[in-house]
């Protein structure tokens, strides 16, 4: 059972990590994206910690980090918006930020 709840995972990353290969133009659905591929690496890794039989500080560091990823992610998403007036990649240009 735990065996395939861990290829599901994977499966469902791949898929999330193809969808953020496909769906470029709007940073807000590349966002989702990557927060459904980092809740697949937690699930993972709960999984495999689960089954090694260790503690789970290694998994909620990699929380803690991914959380604060997912805030920097959503303020620069409230600066573009305020600034430019929507999230789309190709009004962005890096050089003049």
């Amino acid at each position: 059972m735990i065996l395939l709840n861990l290829n599901i995972s994977m499966i469902l990353f791949m898929l999330s990590a193809l969808m953020f290969l496909i769906s470029y133009k709007h940073i807000l659905i590349n966002l989702i994206n990557m927060e459904f591929m980092i809740m697949n690496l937690i699930f993972n890794m709960f999984m495999n910690l689960m089954i090694m039989k260790t503690n789970m500080y290694f998994l909620s560091m990699f929380l803690t980090i991914a959380v604060c990823e997912s805030v920097m992610g959503l303020s620069i998403l409230v600066y573009l918006i305020n600034s430019k007036g929507n999230d789309y990649f190709n009004l962005l240009n890096i050089m003049k930020w």
